[in-house]
């Protein structure tokens, strides 16, 4: 840390690319939240209260694939930003629009999802498995509560 504080622009240097993640954080989560539930309601039965593990597991995945896509173009701005000042790098942007112009004259906006597959390999069973066990956690909790009574 001390290289990159004396070589790399100091303090700030240590916050490069934090706009485009905190603009792309709310966006993120909002969409998987919606989709999740929009797919889960899909996924229930008629006549039932929640789908199967396996519906909930869907769900999570969709939910996360959906989510990170849309908001992809965030990760490739910060981790553009994050590279900026390493040398030999061949970017050096002035803004985020700067940055998005450049990316796509020069790779179409095809540069903006650059390594969304092995992201989405990364993030559709990560979402998947963090919605089916906080689904399980919350059920057990309200089944616990319900037992207190």
């Amino acid at each position: 840390m001390g290289i990159m504080y004396r070589t790399e622009g100091g303090f700030l240097a240590l916050y490069r690319g934090i706009v485009p993640t905190v603009a792309g954080v709310a966006p993120y989560v909002g969409l998987n939240f919606m989709t999740y539930e929009a797919v889960r309601q899909y996924f229930t039965p008629e006549g039932e209260k929640t789908p199967t593990a396996a519906r909930r597991l869907a769900a999570g995945a969709i939910s996360g694939a959906v989510a990170q896509t849309c908001t992809y173009p965030f990760d490739v701005l910060r981790r553009r930003f994050q590279i900026n000042t390493m040398s030999g790098m061949g970017y050096q942007y002035k803004s985020i629009s700067d940055a998005i112009f450049i990316i796509v004259k020069e790779e179409g906006v095809r540069g903006l999802y650059k390594g969304i597959v092995p992201n989405l390999l990364k993030v559709a069973p990560s979402m998947a498995s963090s919605w089916l066990t906080f689904e399980m956690t919350r059920d057990f909790l309200i089944s616990v509560g319900q037992m207190d009574r």
